[in-house]
């Protein structure tokens, strides 16, 4: 056995010796901090983690404040996996990594309930695959911790006869993220994805509601959810840094907010026996600054309208869930200068995503996904591509099984019809759409 593989074999070893030793240390039912506070089973609230039932949407809604409070509302995360890209072409340092088992890194939580009407989501990811570019063209990997999604809400309940209103605050960090049906981005499927396919910079293209702020902004929005169907929030957001610096502390800024962002959201929806249906719209308009780095640097204009839906049929031991999402983004680029790096003062792009999971018995899941990015054409912005496209849309297959309620082995396979405008020479190099299909063998726990 060569070097190579004794350090790929001793690297799964570490992981897997690692996560039986965490899974040792609980009982096969201790969950996170929100099922210890309410008593409630992992499955009460999630189809599959991040994906909420019904009372997990209600339970959110409330301000995580549903149960007793803890005094140390913690929980933690962990994730192992193997990457394998289609084809290197040859180039292998630009795939570090590839085919090797990894631990990509962990997240702290502090979630739960604070008094009757406080509770929180805060979330601190340790990145072991942070990547950096070396002199001679290798990367290097280190590890760094910053912020994730948080998300803190102040909330209220009446219930009347003929009235059940749930209204309060939401103070968070990613548009969306306080979002309840897993069919706005945040939340959306893939739940889970590569690290290491992010360092090689295989990803679709995407609208700036899709994560193009996270971490990098605070928002505070009002919501009101009205007898368990009407749901409406307004708010906005602004950048985080100063006093709201803790919301994007450890992260590196790519886009920052001139001024403040308005976001809204509204929803109709149903829930009855094992059936929860439900249709939405969302959308933000900002303006950010053509230098993420300087906050007086001019500013271009981003707006964003998705359509949403989302339907669950969940029983025992049968389960099916499915959401769609569509995203239209106009973008004037009035700070950009026309000829120079755009070849237009307007763009459009739109965004599509669909889903459909089958569970047998809450531990084994088969998940169906598609994806499609389209927008117009333009040379100068589109650099990586040959004909200047951004279109780009493929498939996802995942086999899920849970070895406990907090613990997931999966195989995901993500492959791709088309990339950047080309299913074949899309870079002008010879590299086609499907050289990007990636395996994603990885195992997920939580405690």
């Amino acid at each position: 056995m060569n070097t190579c593989s004794k350090l790929k074999t001793r690297g799964w070893q570490l992981i897997l010796s690692t996560l039986l030793l965490l899974l040792w240390q609980v009982p096969a039912w201790a969950l996170p901090s929100y099922a210890r506070q309410t008593g409630e089973a992992c499955v009460a609230c999630h189809v599959s983690f991040p994906e909420l039932t019904p009372y997990g949407r209600l339970f959110k809604l409330s301000g995580y404040t549903l149960g007793t409070t803890r005094l140390f509302p913690l929980a933690a995360m962990a994730v192992g996996s193997v990457t394998k890209v289609a084809n290197t072409q040859g180039n292998d340092t630009s795939y570090p990594r590839n085919g090797d088992g990894v631990l990509e890194g962990g997240s702290l939580f502090i979630g739960g309930k604070l008094n009757d009407h406080v509770g929180i989501f805060s979330q601190w990811t340790f990145n072991n695959l942070n990547a950096t570019t070396q002199g001679d063209g290798s990367t290097a990997f280190s590890g760094h911790t910053s912020v994730d999604n948080h998300d803190i809400r102040l909330v209220d309940h009446i219930t009347r006869q003929d009235l059940d209103l749930i209204y309060g605050l939401s103070l968070n960090n990613n548009p969306t993220v306080q979002d309840v049906w897993n069919s706005t981005p945040a939340f959306a499927y893939p739940y889970q994805t590569s690290r290491i396919a992010g360092v090689w910079g295989i990803a679709a293209p995407t609208t700036l509601i899709e994560g193009g702020l996270a971490q990098q902004v605070a928002g505070l929005s009002g919501y009101a959810f009205l007898n368990k169907q009407w749901y409406a929030e307004l708010g906005a957001y602004t950048t985080a840094d100063g006093m709201l610096s803790v919301f994007s502390h450890g992260v590196d800024f790519t886009n920052r907010l001139h001024g403040s962002a308005p976001y809204w959201r509204f929803a109709w929806n149903k829930d009855w026996n094992e059936h929860s249906l439900t249709i939405g719209t969302f959308g933000l308009d900002a303006r950010v600054n053509s230098d993420a780095t300087d906050p007086s640097s001019p500013s271009d204009h981003f707006r964003d309208i998705g359509l949403d839906l989302q339907y669950q049929y969940l029983s025992d031991p049968h389960s099916f869930t499915t959401q769609l999402s569509y995203i239209h983004e106009k973008t004037s680029w009035d700070a950009s200068h026309v000829g120079n790096d755009r070849d237009g003062p307007n763009s459009w792009r739109n965004s599509l995503h669909a889903k459909a999971s089958y569970w047998y018995q809450h531990t084994y899941g088969l998940t169906l996904g598609y994806f499609a990015q389209h927008g117009n054409t333009d040379y100068l912005a589109n650099t990586s591509s040959a004909n200047g496209s951004p279109d780009t849309s493929g498939y996802i297959v995942e086999l899920n099984y849970m070895i406990q309620p907090n613990w997931r082995l999966a195989l995901q396979y993500t492959g791709y019809n088309k990339y950047l405008g080309a299913s074949s020479n899309y870079d002008g190099n010879g590299r086609n759409a499907r050289d990007n299909n990636t395996t994603y063998l990885y195992t997920w726990i939580a405690f």
